[in-house]
């Protein structure tokens, strides 16, 4: 049981990280749908794989930092 609610708080945590990004514009409601879908999927992909895909939207936040999101 403990593992099922350490699973479940991570993926609060990936979901208010992931509305972050949309709200300040940097990710659009498409690619915010699929990564839900990847999330309510997580025990299913290899940290590789959640790597890959996930850490392409935090490069996007990162760039949205340290310039003006409205190139993006």
């Amino acid at each position: 049981m403990e593992l099922f609610e350490e699973l479940e708080r991570i993926k609060i945590r990936f979901v208010a990280a992931y509305d972050k990004l949309v709200a300040e514009g940097l990710l659009s409601e498409a690619a915010y749908m699929e990564i839900m879908e990847m999330i309510d999927d997580l025990d299913q992909y290899s940290i590789e794989e959640l790597k890959e895909k996930l850490g392409q939207f935090q490069r996007m936040r990162d760039l949205g930092n340290n310039q003006d999101v409205s190139s993006y």
